[in-house]
């Protein structure tokens, strides 16, 4: 019998888990509801029922949940039975010391989500009975929107193909790993040396810097673009859409330090694909 598929959503600014209380459970009307989003109805089976809720951010220290945002998640994610996923970035010291704490709060069923091997070395000394996923920037591709053809996949394909690479993750102890569809997809792309996928939709991330554009903008002309400046976190109230597509045809994003693209109808149909032949563990719906 085929494993049901789980679900997560995701959740990256505070103000957003306000509006999570208006709903008794998150199955598959309410996901479409609170993302308003729907072209997802064409991933969600009949029937979908959320299993997960991440909170926090992949690609920013600052946006690192504080403990009346963190309490709020956990107090949502207990009430609509749903388990917790901290998402965390890059981290310097004083970030890793900071989740370090928040861990020990967290239920024993709660995940991490490791883009830093800093992290996952912590996790895997520290807190051995949590479960730690390899974040998407541990997954090297290609997911330049720019590119013309898919010539550029044959000459970088993706990390998870090199068996060594999947006995790296496995002497952390993860056996998960978080992935994007890139331009031009196969459904090769989920061939990661039997380590259970996730899959997330409808955005993926293109880059990520340290120069918050966004949050530049109110600076001195000298302060402007450069890194250690204070943060108001203004990326979360600010959208950056490119006037126009990509050679490609795909639409790009920019949020603070990052860039996404939103997937297209043929990177739809690939996901769309793989999660009807099972090959999708989990699939993590986002905003942008």
């Amino acid at each position: 019998m085929k494993e049901s598929m789980e679900i997560a959503l995701a959740i990256t600014a505070p103000r957003r888990l306000a509006a999570l209380k208006s709903f008794a459970t998150l199955d598959r009307a309410a996901l479409l509801a609170f993302l308003d989003d729907p072209q997802l109805a064409e991933l969600l089976p009949q029937g979908a029922v959320a299993t997960h809720l991440y909170f926090g951010s992949e690609y920013c220290e600052h946006l690192f949940p504080n403990d009346v945002d963190l309490a709020t998640a956990l107090d949502q994610a207990e009430r609509l039975g749903l388990k917790f996923v901290l998402p965390t970035p890059i981290a310097n010291d004083g970030l890793l010391a900071r989740i370090v704490t928040v861990v020990t709060r967290l239920p024993a069923e709660a995940e991490v989500v490791a883009n830093d091997w800093g992290v996952a070395q912590t996790m895997k000394v520290q807190f051995p009975r949590h479960g730690v996923v390899a974040g998407r920037q541990l997954a090297k591709m290609i997911k330049d929107p720019r590119m013309p053809t898919p010539t550029w996949n044959k000459v970088y394909p993706s990390n998870y193909r090199a068996a060594p690479y999947a006995r790296l993750l496995s002497s952390f102890g993860i056996r998960q790993v978080e992935l994007d569809i890139p331009p031009f997809a196969t459904p090769d792309v989920f061939a990661v040396n039997d380590l259970a996928v996730t899959v997330w939709a409808p955005y993926a991330y293109i880059a990520k810097g340290r120069i918050c554009k966004i949050g530049s903008l109110g600076q001195k002309t000298e302060e402007k673009f450069a890194p250690g400046r204070p943060c108001h976190r203004e990326c979360l109230g600010i959208l950056e859409r490119e006037p126009d597509a990509a050679v490609s045809g795909l639409r790009t994003y920019s949020r603070g330090t990052t860039m996404f693209y939103r997937h297209d109808a043929a990177m739809f149909g690939v996901l769309h694909n793989a999660i009807a032949q099972g090959h999708v563990k989990r699939l993590v719906l986002s905003e942008v």
